[in-house]
């Protein structure tokens, strides 16, 4: 009789456990730590002070490009660049992407324009709530697709330039070194993972761990044919 009790308390225990992990798993975003919008608070605060080194990898590509343009000005072969136009495409490949890396990192606050946009939502219900975070999470998923489309585009772009004034430079110059080491640098954004990057996929990471395994007690049929009380392990769900 005892025996027939425990089961019938295990069997109870058990399926409240997996109500219970159901129901507090149902929405993953509110169950985070930290939770979206709460990162996007430290974020904020972060852009704000941001320096103007933030986009190092790009600035690095982009400097180089440029320096190699202006040194081509005087070490031109002009067998093959009558019209002396080989040095813009540094000199104007080069100055864009510094601008660019400029106005990402000191200007274009993504983070703060994504708070602004979650703080017009001021409901208080767990609809409310979840909509909150998944905007936030839009945006912090927003700011890293961006930084990877602006890393192959600044490859792509400073690549061709590179290569299209190392074909058209004296050969044993200064120039034709610098510029063939920045063609190597054209590739340095790829080898570096940006902020936004890792602030989206350490988000991804957090969420992930509210799936994680999860111990509860169930009944197993053994070799005998009889049930038997023990602990189960969910890794999935």
């Amino acid at each position: 009789m005892n025996k027939k009790k425990l089961l019938v308390c295990l069997i109870c225990f058990s399926f409240s456990k997996i109500a219970l992990s159901e129901t507090a798993l149902s929405y993953p975003e509110l169950d985070v730590t930290p939770r979206a919008t709460e990162r996007l608070n430290m974020l904020v605060e972060k852009e704000k002070n941001s320096n103007l080194f933030s986009q190092l990898p790009m600035q690095i590509s982009a400097l180089s490009t440029l320096t190699t343009g202006i040194l081509q000005l005087g070490s031109i072969d002009e067998s093959k660049d009558k019209l002396k136009k080989s040095p813009n495409a540094g000199l104007i490949v080069g100055a864009a992407w510094l601008g660019v890396n400029y106005y990402v990192g000191q200007k274009y606050q993504i983070y703060s324009n994504t708070l602004a946009e979650v703080n017009k939502v001021t409901g208080k219900t767990t609809r409310d709530q979840l909509i909150r975070e998944r905007l936030a999470e839009e945006g912090i998923n927003r700011a890293a697709s961006l930084a990877v489309r602006l890393k192959w585009i600044s490859v792509a772009t400073n690549f061709g330039a590179n290569a299209f004034m190392l074909s058209k430079v004296k050969k044993e110059t200064a120039a034709q070194y610098v510029g063939a080491v920045s063609l190597l640098a054209s590739f340095a954004p790829v080898f570096f993972v940006s902020e936004w990057e890792t602030v989206a996929n350490d988000q991804k990471t957090y969420k992930k761990k509210v799936y994680g395994p999860i111990f509860t007690t169930s009944l197993f049929e053994t070799s005998a044919g009889k049930f038997s009380p023990g602990l189960l392990l969910t890794s999935t769900f």
